[in-house]
């Protein structure tokens, strides 16, 4: 008899871990392999909707890359999550006893994401709908800079050495006074533009040739850059600025996604036309235009296959990353930059110059007026997004003679200058604040004070809120570097509570 219950239990056991596996493997065969990958990670900001509001996923949420597909690992606010379906596909709750979390596989950040979430939090277990908005690339849509750190691939820079053996000499530097994140080396007739964390770039003037035994590291870009094929948004003001806008031929932003007039008209009269975002290029379009440049910003390391087939393809792909530097004036300093690439040098220091000038005016009779201003914007979660300490939004407050909250929230790091909190938090130290300040590129405008408190009512209790005065941001403000001296004197103005007419600012009633 003991040999039979010993057979018996032997197989219910074996019956029980081949259950176990059969589950196991339905719930999470497909992001295995991608889960432990570390080929690529990055922080994907999101808008979260449905439920009731009380339990939410949190935002950022982290992607994770490897071989060609996505992986997005959804933390909940609660523990009460067991389950979630995705795509019809039933996924286990991996953090039992803590936040739930869950890893899924994700086609594109391109379509928002349904998912139903399986909550035990009430009486009886619920199953709910969400959707999740990806906003990875919310310069597309939304006209600001991204704020993910991809993670800048490393750049072999050769020595001037080599540039010698090639018959080049260096003969002295651009002067640049605040940015940080590129050089302009001049060697004759030939300038060498060095991108930190990006290439380096060898400008070949119209009618002289390319020299001999070049470094492997340096890309060769043949004047006239007439057929530009420009992704940046914040590069296309700079572009207008220096006089350069006949220059770029192809446009990564749609007519509509424009707030820089000069770049609706030449769409409108065919001068610019429209060659698919930087996730989804028209290849064909690009190559029928004898596109000579291509200009992305650092979300083209998410996607490393296009800049790859550009490549492929004969297109230079030059990578800017003015929105990784500390200081709002050197972003503008990448004015210099273009004027370089595009033959505009004289007008492109001069307009330089004269904002220096201007904003040194503006600022020498600013005293510090002592009031605290927050800048931020409400995500579909509910939480609040705010700037990071140090972030050149909040560097413009102080310049301005404000003082930016809250401070609790660390110090900027290159491109990732934004960070979500609770409302708790937010609430704690800029219900006293003297102006607020809500950010429409991302969370969309604001037409009323009453807007606002629709998205909380706790904002009633705002000191800004009860003394009028609330502002918003206008649509057009981060496309327009240029306009820093003038949303400088938005800011004096709002400071100092003055009437009258803002360029960057609406005041909320």
């Amino acid at each position: 008899m003991s040999s039979i219950n010993f057979i018996r239990k032997t197989i219910l056991l074996l019956f029980m871990v081949l259950s176990v596996m059969s589950v196991t493997s339905y719930a999470s065969q497909e992001v295995t392999s991608i889960e432990k990958s570390e080929e690529n990670r990055f922080p994907v900001d999101i808008l979260f909707e449905g439920g009731s509001g009380k339990a939410y996923i949190e935002s950022p949420v982290e992607i994770l890359e490897a071989d060609g597909k996505l992986t997005a690992e959804l933390v909940w606010s609660s523990v009460n999550y067991d389950y979630m379906i995705v795509d019809g596909i039933r996924y286990e709750n991996e953090n039992p006893g803590g936040k739930s979390t869950f890893h899924v596989p994700v086609g594109s950040l391109e379509e928002p994401l349904t998912v139903i979430g399986d909550t035990v939090a009430m009486s009886v277990p619920h199953e709910i709908e969400y959707v999740i908005t990806w906003n990875a690339g919310k310069e597309e849509a939304q006209s600001e800079e991204p704020e993910t750190d991809p993670g800048l691939p490393p750049v072999q820079v050769t020595s001037d050495a080599d540039l010698e053996a090639c018959g080049l000499t260096l003969t002295g530097f651009e002067e640049l006074k605040y940015a940080t994140g590129f050089q302009i080396g001049h060697y004759g007739p030939y300038d060498v533009i060095t991108i930190t964390n990006s290439g380096r770039f060898l400008l070949v003037p119209e009618g002289e040739s390319v020299p001999d035994g070049l470094p492997d590291d340096m890309v060769v870009l043949q004047k006239p850059l007439d057929k530009t094929y420009l992704v940046s948004t914040s590069a296309m003001d700079l572009v207008c600025t220096c006089g350069a806008l006949d220059m770029i031929r192809l446009s990564g932003t749609d007519q509509k996604d424009w707030y820089i007039d000069d770049a609706v008209s030449a769409m409108e009269e065919g001068r610019l036309i429209y060659a698919g975002k930087y996730r989804a290029p028209d290849y064909e379009l690009i190559l029928s235009e004898g596109c000579n440049l291509a200009i992305e910003n650092t979300m083209i390391y998410h996607e490393p296959s296009v800049k790859a087939k550009l490549e492929e393809l004969g297109i230079p792909v030059l990578v800017e990353t003015s929105s990784y530097e500390a200081s709002p004036l050197g972003r503008l300093e990448w004015i210099k930059l273009y004027g370089a690439l595009f033959d505009r040098q004289e007008e492109a220091s001069g307009y330089f110059d004269r904002q220096l000038e201007m904003i040194g005016t503006m600022l020498s009779d600013q005293p510090d007026t002592g009031k605290t201003v927050a800048f931020f914007h409400v995500a579909a979660s509910g939480m609040l997004n705010v700037r990071r300490s140090g972030d050149y939004i909040t560097q413009l407050i102080e310049m301005a003679g404000g003082h930016y909250v809250p401070q609790n929230t660390g110090s900027s790091s290159n491109a990732l200058s934004t960070m979500n909190i609770q409302m708790e938090d937010f609430y704690a130290e800029a219900a006293g604040a003297d102006i607020l300040i809500y950010n429409s590129t991302i969370g969309g405008e604001i037409s009323s004070v009453d807007d606002l408190i629709d998205k909380n009512p706790l904002f009633a209790d705002f000191k800004a809120v009860k003394e009028h005065r609330v502002f918003c941001t206008k649509r057009n403000l981060f496309q327009q570097m240029t306009g820093m001296a003038l949303f400088l004197q938005d800011l004096k103005s709002a400071l100092n509570d003055e009437d009258g007419s803002y360029e960057y600012l609406n005041r909320m009633e």
